[in-house]
C-alpha cells in the first residue's frame, strides 16, 4: 500500500497539500479527518473544506476534465496524485470562480486551454444526456451501483433529496452528560465559551450546535460534551432505556461512544467487545475523555464472545456496515464503495446477521437487544433482522422515539434519512427475548 509523504516544502499550494491528503485517503483506506489531524500543516479548516467539496464532486469533476480534454484525464488519472491534484484544481474552477485566480491553478493544471474550459464550462453538462442512474451518479458523485440500489427503497423524488442531502454538512450535534449538568445550564455555559445551541426537540440530552466561533469546541469540558451525531445519540438513547442498573453489553464497540453515553445516562457497567486491539486502545482513550470508568473491554470476536449464554439483560449490537447513510458526513466513503462494488453488501450481512445471533444467546429472557447500522440497504437492516426473527422466538419492539421514520419493509424498526432527521442515515431494530 503507497505512503503519500506530505512534505513542508510543498505547502505553498493548499491544492497541493489536498491532493496529496485525497491520494493517501484513496490509497489507505483511511478517514479523511483522520489523516487531516495527522498530517495538516496548513489552516485545516481551509484544507477541511477543500477536500470535502472535492470528495462531495469527484465524478463530476472527473467527467468535467474528460469533457474538456480527454487525453489529459486519461494521462492524469494513471497517478492517484496527479488525479487528484487535476480535480482539485477543477473543483476551483467550476465551483469557486470568483475566489481564484485562473492563471495560478491554470499552472497547477500545466494546461491553459483546459483551466479555460473548466472556467466556462456548466456542470450540467457532464450529465443532462444521460439516463437517469447514471446521471444522478454523476450529479451527486455516488457509485452507479449505490443509485441503483437507492431505487429500490426510495421513492424517485425522495431519493434525489436524499442524494441532495449528501452533498451538504449535517448539522452539528452535542450530547450533554445530565448525570453533571442540565441542558439549560448547558447552553449557557457554552454560550460563554462561543458555541450557541439549542435543545433537540425530541431527545432530551441532545444539543444542536447553531452556531460556534472558532476554536470554541476545543475548549469543552469532554467529561460534560460530546460531539457525536443525532442518529449515534439516538441509538444510545434508546439502549439506555433498558439500563436498570446491571451490566449491558456493546457488541462491534468501538470507537465507544455508544457505550459512554448509555453510562452517561443511565450508570450501569459496560462491556465493550471489539475483535482489534489497537481499536480498543482506542476505545479506551476515548472512555477516560469522556470520564467513563465503569467499563471493561475485551478483545473477542463479537461473532463468538467468551460471555455466558442468558447472562445479560441488554445488548447493543452496531457492526461493521457498507456506510451508505455517511455519504455525507464521510464522503471518502463513496471511494470505497466504488472500488468494493455491491459485493461488500452480502458479505458484511453474514456478518451482521451472526453478531445479532450472539447477541441474542447471551440475553437473558426479557432482555432487549437495540441493533443499528448506518446504512440503508435491506440486505443489512430488515433482512438481516427478519432471518434472526425467523430462527429464534424473538419479537419485535418499536424502536422508539421516533426522528426518522417508519420502515414499510419492517414494521416497528426505524430507518433514518438526512434529509428528514439532519442525522447521518441509518437504521434501528429493537427485539425482546420471549
Amino acid at each position: 500500500m503507497p505512503f503519500i509523504p506530505i512534505r513542508v516544502d510543498e505547502l505553498a499550494a493548499v491544492e497541493t497539500i489536498c491532493a496529496k491528503i485525497l491520494a493517501r485517503v484513496e490509497a489507505s483506506k483511511k478517514s479523511l479527518r483522520g489523516i487531516i489531524e495527522e498530517e495538516a500543516r496548513v489552516q485545516r479548516g481551509l484544507l477541511s473544506a477543500l477536500c470535502l467539496g472535492v470528495l462531495r464532486n469527484y465524478k463530476l469533476l472527473g467527467s468535467l476534465i474528460r469533457l474538456c480534454d480527454k487525453r489529459y484525464w486519461a494521462k492524469a488519472s494513471q497517478r492517484l496524485q496527479s488525479k487528484w491534484l487535476s480535480l482539485v484544481v477543477a473543483y476551483e474552477l467550476v465551483f469557486r470562480r470568483e475566489y481564484v485566480v485562473k492563471e495560478r491553478v491554470a499552472e497547477l493544471l500545466g494546461n491553459h486551454e483546459l483551466a479555460t474550459c473548466l472556467d466556462r464550462v456548466e456542470p450540467s453538462e457532464a450529465y443532462n444526456t444521460l439516463p437517469r442512474p447514471r446521471r444522478l451518479s454523476v450529479k451527486y458523485s455516488v457509485p452507479l451501483w449505490v443509485v441503483r440500489y437507492l431505487e429500490k427503497v426510495l421513492e424517485p423524488s425522495e431519493l434525489e433529496k436524499l442524494l441532495e442531502s449528501f452533498q451538504r454538512e449535517t448539522p452539528l450535534w452535542l450530547r450533554v452528560n445530565i448525570r453533571r449538568i442540565d441542558p439549560d445550564k448547558a447552553i449557557r455555559e457554552l454560550h460563554s465559551l462561543g458555541i450557541v445551541a439549542k435543545k433537540d426537540p425530541i431527545l432530551d440530552d441532545v444539543l444542536q450546535i447553531v452556531d460556534v466561533e472558532p476554536g470554541s469546541l476545543s475548549k469543552l469540558d469532554t467529561r460534560k460534551y460530546y460531539v457525536m451525531d443525532r442518529f449515534s445519540c439516538l441509538v444510545s438513547n434508546i439502549a439506555s432505556r433498558y439500563v436498570r442498573g446491571e451490566v449491558f453489553l456493546d457488541l462491534f464497540s468501538s470507537p465507544g461512544n455508544k457505550l459512554a453515553h448509555i453510562i452517561w445516562r443511565r450508570g450501569g457497567i459496560g462491556i465493550g467487545v471489539d475483535i482489534s486491539p489497537a481499536r480498543l486502545r482506542q476505545e479506551k482513550q476515548l472512555l477516560v475523555k469522556q470520564g467513563v470508568g465503569d467499563a471493561d473491554l475485551v478483545n473477542a470476536d463479537a461473532r463468538l464472545t467468551p460471555l455466558r449464554e442468558e447472562s445479560l439483560t441488554l445488548v447493543v449490537v452496531d457492526p461493521d456496515c457498507s456506510s451508505i447513510g455517511r455519504l455525507g458526513h464521510s464522503p471518502e466513503t463513496r471511494l470505497f464503495l466504488e472500488e468494493t462494488g455491491p459485493q461488500i453488501v452480502y458479505r458484511l450481512s453474514r456478518l451482521q446477521e451472526r453478531g445479532l445471533l450472539e447477541a441474542y444467546r447471551v440475553l437473558k429472557r426479557g432482555g432487549i437487544v437495540v441493533y443499528s447500522t448506518c446504512t440503508l440497504t435491506l440486505e443489512e437492516n430488515e433482512i438481516v433482522v427478519r432471518k434472526v426473527l425467523g430462527k429464534t422466538n424473538a419479537r419485535l419492539l418499536e424502536a422508539t422515539p421516533l426522528i426518522g421514520i417508519w420502515s414499510r419493509f419492517l414494521p416497528k424498526t426505524q430507518r433514518l434519512y438526512p434529509h428528514i432527521s439532519k442525522s447521518i442515515g441509518g437504521y434501528i431494530a429493537v427485539l425482546e427475548k420471549k
